[in-house]
């Protein structure tokens, strides 16, 4: 008897264990199967979910509402607009937050939340603002809203993280809805009618289930970096569907050996059937994706690249075009934005899978940076994504093989130079 009951007992405790607890919230992210169901593609979508799953980076979350940006002044104006309504949490994550008349105003739109009692927290990153009045810091400070300074230069130290940067772009708020993509706060980014230098940049809002990942990234960093104690409440709402987009959302940072962004685009390059188009701001890919993007040339995909014809860092774009006759002698077509200087990291493949976010196709990025890109697959995106990168080619000079190789001795010692110590930027 008493083996029965021990025994009784034992099943007891396994089914209990076996019983899950009724959920507080739908689930929203999506099995592999599901999303080829829902997306026919016969051709790109199963090889790369099949590989992408392999490597483990993460789930696909259903139910977004996607914006895209390409114009800085309807960009920070859906910032502010954000910020205005925020009732619980704003987080802002930012390289750049420059002290002119654009980063002032964020300044005092948080600092007027904060004093609302909204938990208003933002990082910033030591080098991106090196330049930046530290009175600008003081006075959010002072107004209530919480400050991390990523990797401050502190010379006493062995160790004094030049190198590893924060050069994400992130702002969640009310943990509902979130941007991501190379837009820093600053004029160079904002248009006309803000008065700015309208970059050529990129970005993107997100509505739904994507934003808790978002906001997970956020918090990871916060609290590595010292951080105060948050209430989660405030950032972590129940989850509601928007809308009907598929969205990854990649950190450049994970376990070792795996670098999600460089493995998200690895993988959706190598299974590319029809197209890859790619708007880079720092184009230096590093051998893998450059021997990735040679070999769908050589297969017969249409490869096309818009890099800048304008650069703000001018030894990172003589590093850039070392590479350029390589390209164009497998027939990857080459293309330089002329209109303004351009900012924008952006992909989209096949029409089908896109990507937006703050990651240059770089060693840095991958290997050195903070960074953080939202993966989209669906038709509908893809096709405004692919309209876009078109509205950019008219406002882009195509570079031939011939007239290329024709340039001076003086231009092609610059490239050499500058790609042989690129490792130094």
């Amino acid at each position: 008897m008493a083996n029965k009951k021990k025994a009784g007992s034992r099943l007891e405790k396994k089914l209990q264990k076996k019983k899950r607890p009724p959920r507080s919230e739908p689930r929203f992210s999506m099995s592999y199967s599901q999303i080829t169901r829902k997306i026919k593609n016969r051709f790109f979508l199963p090889h790369f979910l099949r590989e992408i799953k392999s490597y483990g980076l993460g789930e696909f979350s259903d139910g977004n509402k996607l914006t895209l940006f390409t114009n800085g002044d309807t960009c920070f104006n859906s910032f502010f607009n954000s910020i205005q309504n925020a009732r619980l949490s704003i987080n802002l994550e930012t390289y750049i937050f420059n002290s002119d008349e654009l980063g002032w105003k964020m300044a005092g739109l948080l600092v007027e939340k904060a004093q609302e009692g909204i938990e208003v927290n933002v990082i910033y990153d030591a080098i991106g603002c090196i330049a930046t009045s530290p009175e600008l810091f003081s006075y959010m400070r002072k107004g209530g809203v919480e400050l991390v300074k990523f990797h401050p230069l502190i010379p006493w130290r062995k160790v004094w993280n030049i190198s590893f940067r924060d050069h994400r772009k992130i702002l969640v708020v009310d943990g509902e809805a979130a941007f991501v993509g190379g837009m820093n706060i600053g004029l160079e980014y904002a248009g006309k009618k803000l008065k700015g230098h309208n970059w050529r940049d990129t970005h993107l809002k997100i509505e739904g289930p994507a934003v808790r990942m978002i906001e997970f990234f956020f918090m990871e960093n916060w609290h590595r970096q010292g951080g105060a104690m948050i209430n989660f409440n405030k950032h972590f709402p129940p989850v509601q569907e928007k809308g009907n987009k598929l969205v990854m959302t990649l950190s450049s940072m994970s376990r070792k050996g795996i670098k999600p962004i460089q493995l998200a685009y690895l993988t959706a390059i190598k299974h590319a059937h029809e197209s890859i188009f790619i708007t880079n701001a720092y184009f230096i890919p590093d051998r893998k994706i450059y021997r990735a993007l040679v070999k769908a040339s050589m297969r017969g995909v249409d490869v096309r690249l818009i890099l800048p014809g304008k650069s703000d860092l001018p030894f990172v774009q003589y590093a850039s075009r070392y590479l350029y006759k390589r390209y164009l002698k497998h027939n990857i077509n080459v293309f330089e934005y002329q209109d303004n200087i351009l900012h924008a990291k952006t992909a989209v493949i096949d029409g089908i899978w896109s990507t937006v976010g703050s990651s240059n196709l770089d060693r840095r990025s991958f290997k050195k940076n903070r960074e953080i890109n939202a993966i989209v697959l669906d038709n509908e995106f893809g096709e405004e994504m692919v309209n876009t990168f078109y509205d950019d080619l008219k406002k882009s000079h195509e570079l031939l093989l011939e007239n290329w190789e024709k340039r001076s001795l003086l231009q092609f010692f610059l490239e050499w130079l500058a790609y042989r110590f690129r490792n130094l930027m």
